[in-house]
């Protein structure tokens, strides 16, 4: 329980944290080469592009576990603290059905005979690896969304108190 405890608490930083790691690696040794060797790696950007697109899908995950993607709380600021729970609610559930949507037509696209048989010119990479970063962080960011929902169904159950705004 305690290794799920910390998987929940830190498996989107950790993983986002290798894949950025990983092209600033990339980056500095595709740089060294053309610029110290004169023979720049042919796989190098290529490999950094896919690298920073799975890592943006598993960063909008951790940015919703954490809840630091930009809003508008203009509306939610005048409520009281129990409207603004079921405001908070009202959009988790509007962006949870549209990472639901999200999810099916990503599988249905990666599933297609045209994305299936591609591949990437210079790795030869199957496309439906890259193409599968979105369905994946969206399937995550869910899970988060969920276990906000669950926290504020809570808060309404025991009450929340004006700390519930924030």
């Amino acid at each position: 329980m305690k290794y799920f405890s910390w998987l929940n608490a830190n498996l989107e930083r950790l993983l986002a944290a290798l894949l950025l790691a990983w092209m600033v690696l990339l980056i500095a040794g595709n740089v060294f080469m053309r610029y110290v060797l004169n023979a720049s790696l042919s796989w190098g950007e290529e490999l950094t592009l896919w690298t920073f697109v799975w890592f943006i899908w598993l960063s909008v995950s951790f940015a919703f576990h954490t809840r630091d993607h930009i809003r508008i709380t203009f509306l939610r600021e005048l409520l009281p603290a129990r409207g603004a729970i079921y405001v908070d609610m009202l959009v988790d559930m509007l962006v949870l059905g549209f990472f639901i949507l999200l999810t099916i037509e990503c599988v249905k696209l990666i599933s297609a005979p045209f994305v299936a048989s591609q591949s990437s010119v210079v790795l030869g990479l199957p496309i439906p690896i890259l193409y599968s970063s979105a369905p994946v962080g969206a399937v995550l960011s869910s899970i988060r969304i969920l276990q906000h929902l669950a926290e504020s169904i809570a808060l309404l159950k025991n009450g929340p108190s004006q700390e519930a705004k924030s």
